[in-house]
Parts: structure tokens; sequence; C-alpha cells
């Protein structure tokens, strides 16, 4: 859903113990969640590649604590609920493709042909991979359980140490064939 007008973002950042996460939203939801970075600046510096250029931030808000709450679980390697999320500045396609990776469980993968299938576009797998690149909240949407055809990691956001990490603490198992 579009919204009529670009909202106003709040944006704050909180501590973890992998660094500082930096975290965009509005009144309708999570708009953007950085990786954990080495400082407050950094993690700032990071939503901006996430945000649309109209977004107009305001910085020094408190995170809202289910954000930091289901942030601190996934990194921990534990089960995680996604937040209301704002991703009014996505295509659809993107969200579609959000929405079927936020429903991977922990410990399991899937494949970019999976998501692009799920998302309604069984060709589409570069498609998804791009969509996934751009996933604003790749934390809370599980993107890093999202592998190639062949189980290999793929790409990530973060870096592939970050993805096999976080696989890792799921005990992930390779992709189910569907």
């Amino acid at each position: 859903m579009k919204h009529s007008a670009t909202p106003i973002l709040r944006q704050g950042v909180f501590r973890t113990p992998q660094g500082w996460c930096a975290a965009a939203w509005s009144p309708k939801g999570l708009s953007a969640l950085t990786f954990p970075q080495a400082t407050r600046d950094e993690a700032f510096r990071g939503l901006v590649s996430y945000l649309s250029p109209d977004s107009a931030p305001i910085p020094g808000a408190k995170v809202p604590p289910v954000v930091v709450r289901e942030t601190l679980k996934v990194l921990a390697g534990k089960r995680h609920r996604v937040p209301q999320l704002d991703l009014w500045f996505l295509t659809e396609f993107q969200r579609k493709i959000l929405r079927a990776t936020s429903r991977i469980p922990v410990g399991e993968t899937r494949t970019y042909a999976w998501a692009s299938r799920r998302a309604g576009s069984p060709r589409g797998c570069r498609a998804a991979g791009q969509a996934l690149n751009r996933n604003p909240v790749p934390l809370l949407v599980p993107c890093h359980r999202v592998v190639e055809s062949s189980g290999k990691p793929g790409g990530f956001g973060g870096g592939i140490g970050l993805k096999r990490l976080l696989l890792k603490k799921e005990a992930a198992q390779p992709p189910r064939r569907k």
C-alpha cells in the first residue's frame, strides 16, 4: 500500500552485542534497520542506503522496544517475529518477496527460485535476489535464509561472513527441494 505523501520518519540507534544498529520508522511501522556497525555514526550512515531520497528522517528518537527486542533475538539465532513494517518506498514485487521471506522458519533455508515463485514470478530468480539485496530490514526479514539452488550462500548485504554466522546460530539446514 502506497502512502499518499512521504511519511516523516523517526530514527534512532541501539546497542547490540555485535555493535550499533540504527532504525527508521513511521507511525505505521518499521521502514529500515541496519546491520550492527562499530559506531553510532556508522549505523546512522547505513540508514541512508535503505531509505527513499524523499524521506526526511528525524534523528534522536528512542527505537521502539519491539524492534530492539526482535533484533536481539535474530542476532542470537532465536525465533523472532517481524514487527509491523512500513515499506512504502518498495515496489509491490519487492514487498511480495519480503513477505515470502519473512515466513521462512528459523533453522531452514529456501532458494531464490522459491522466493520468486512465492512472489508470482517463477522465472524471476535474479529479480528476487535484487529485491532481497534491497531489503531495508535485513535482520528482521531474514534474507540470510535465502540461498542459491546449489546450497551456496549467495549474496548478503551484511557480508557472507555474517550470513554464515546467522545461519550457523540458527542451525540452518540446506534448502528443501520444492
